[in-house]
């Protein structure tokens, strides 16, 4: 074909892929099944090719639909994003970043004020997510994450390594008193990252102590939260002593909202990485806030104590 077909008939055919389903897809579309049904039919005609197998009570699409519905997705979704740019900041003087709830709200935004002040003409947007969004149809200019650093089809560079150590409200070690053993320290109430002991982060107690050469019993008491951000908030409030990523608990630690009442640390398995896409990590903007990121991170980890 030397032209394109009708645009309107390629979202149709985008929208009923999606859903596999025309009575859906014409929900969504404020159309009738029946107006879905012969858009599809007379797109599949002019392009001379089947792009549903229509079955009684479903659709699959064909090899022909799944290739034409892959370019359709990116398609939209760029197109969506450009779109959404409309009536908004110019993009030389915003930037999106998402990150991990735990690490946007312990170390990422009480470090931005002194981002604002070396670039106060950037506006800077944080998303907190525990997934890996989609940078390009969301219009996220670059990502924090703790990881393997496996981000296929991304520019990926780490940004800094992490160990965990015990951490705890002076209250609770207090009413406990001083710790000279690490039985000692067991035998006080624990706080446990649920999201870690499921993970392969190695900062969870069970890797912690096993990295001490002191393997844990069949079970460890204690409160469990879903998250390291919930699990520090515990330990805050004292309701225990918390396995803390030094990254996340070394403002605390400072100004002595928490301390380590056991100060051997551990490396973590996984680190921090910055992910963007290939063709957003040479904008200035980026650029520049990667740099920051960069020089904050190596503040940060200059404190935490040796492994």
């Amino acid at each position: 074909m030397s032209r394109l077909p009708p645009l309107d008939a390629l979202h149709v055919f985008a929208v009923a892929a999606r859903h596999l389903n025309f009575t859906t897809a014409a929900q969504e579309l404020h159309r009738t099944q029946s107006a879905v049904s012969h858009r599809v039919k007379a797109l599949e005609e002019e392009l001379g090719v089947t792009l549903f197998t229509r079955l009684t009570r479903r659709l699959e699409l064909t090899p022909a639909g799944q290739a034409l519905a892959n370019h359709m997705n990116q398609s939209l979704a760029e197109i969506a994003r450009i779109i959404a740019e409309f009536g908004k900041l110019d993009e030389t003087q915003r930037l999106r970043v998402t990150a991990l709830p735990s690490v946007a709200s312990r170390w990422l935004t009480p470090r931005l004020p002194r981002f604002f002040d070396l670039c106060p003409e950037i506006e800077v947007q944080v998303i907190a997510g525990a997934e890996l969004s989609d940078l390009r149809a969301e219009g996220i200019d670059l990502a924090v994450r703790f990881g393997r650093g496996q981000y296929p089809h991304h520019a990926v560079s780490l940004l800094m390594r992490d160990r965990v150590l015990p951490v705890c409200s002076r209250k609770l070690l207090s009413e406990h008193g001083r710790i000279s053993t690490i039985e000692e320290l067991l035998a006080l109430p624990l706080v446990h990252d649920s999201a870690a002991e499921g993970d392969e982060s190695q900062s969870d107690w069970r890797s912690w102590l096993r990295k001490l050469g002191r393997p844990a019993g069949s079970h460890l008491g204690g409160q469990r939260f879903s998250n390291a951000d919930l699990s520090i908030e515990a330990a805050v409030r004292g309701i225990g002593v918390a396995l803390g990523r030094f990254s996340l608990v070394a403002d605390y630690l400072d100004d002595g909202t928490l301390l380590s009442p056991w100060p051997v640390a551990t490396p973590t398995a996984y680190s921090y990485y910055v992910v963007a896409l290939p063709e957003s990590v040479s904008l200035p903007r980026v650029a520049r806030f990667c740099r920051w990121l960069r020089a904050e991170a190596t503040a940060t980890m200059s404190a935490a104590p040796a492994v």
